[in-house]
């Protein structure tokens, strides 16, 4: 069977995309799928002969949000060919990205010459009215925009040597997007966890607002105040201040993070994980 790749109408793209792409992240409904490649126009089909076999999103450099329409499925050959197109149309010379690929098409890209670089999951859960409690030499207050350096530290202690570690620089500008868009009702449902003799922040959990619902932006704890249960407590005041407004709370969590196990814990469902992968040219 060969394979050739057509450009897509955008429109007939974003409902064919809603239909068979695996709703991995939780979007509420059918119309808010369509809304995620509705105005764009990298979106291609893969043909085989004249029938439509697959959708695929190209854009910087990259491969994406890959999607089978019955009877068929990813395949290697197929994605072989995607990569070829990809490559003869860019005529790269640095490393070819897939991102979202979802698990059970993992094997068609690794057989194709890309490796894993990374994998996380999407998260939910119920929001509902939650006891909260933390160690009594720990306080909880409403994170302000004079906390911005001490969250950053937080973030850079926190998340050093694990699967999230990121330049200084990446914290503080992710920091500073926040507070400069975050809605009030949202930073209520966030928290900083200080210790009330030093004063020092030990923690810290931001919630965001994602395509119409709460998402955990970023939650850390200071290695040296873990298994405290400050990380829990966070969540589930999260929980309780946005119960009366919405109906649950999303997160993501890379693959390796130890705070998966606790998210499972506090009854967070899985999307299923999802991979970005490399094909490095030679």
């Amino acid at each position: 069977m060969e394979y050739r790749l057509v450009k897509a109408d955008r429109k007939m793209f974003s409902k064919y995309f809603a239909t068979y792409y695996k709703n991995n992240w939780f979007r509420p409904s059918w119309g808010d799928l369509t809304k995620v490649l509705s105005a764009s126009d990298d979106g291609y089909w893969v043909f085989a002969g004249e029938d439509k076999a697959a959708g695929v999103y190209l854009s910087d450099h990259s491969i994406a949000l890959v999607f089978g329409i019955p009877p068929y499925s990813i395949t290697t050959k197929m994605m072989d060919a995607v990569k070829r197109y990809a490559l003869k149309s860019w005529k790269l010379t640095e490393d070819l990205h897939a991102y979202n690929v979802l698990a059970e098409q993992e094997i068609a890209f690794r057989e194709t010459g890309f490796v894993r670089v990374e994998s996380r999951q999407c998260m939910m859960r119920p929001t509902e009215q939650l006891e909260t409690s933390m160690d009594l030499n720990d306080m909880h207050r409403i994170p302000s925009i004079d906390d911005m350096s001490k969250i950053v530290e937080v973030f850079r202690e926190a998340y050093a040597n694990g699967p999230d570690e990121r330049e200084a620089q990446v914290y503080a500008e992710d920091v500073a997007r926040y507070f400069d868009a975050v809605d009030p009702k949202l930073l209520g449902a966030s928290s900083v966890v200080y210790d009330r003799i030093t004063g020092e922040i030990v923690g810290v959990c931001l919630i965001s607002l994602w395509e119409g619902l709460p998402l955990v932006y970023s939650i850390a704890v200071l290695p040296q105040h873990r298994g405290m249960g400050l990380a829990t407590a966070m969540l589930d005041r999260a929980l309780t201040v946005l119960e009366p407004d919405y109906p649950v709370l999303r997160l993501f969590v890379t693959t390796g993070n130890q705070a998966e196990q606790l998210y499972r814990k506090r009854g967070f469902l899985s999307g299923g994980e999802y991979h970005q992968l490399r094909y490095t040219i030679e």
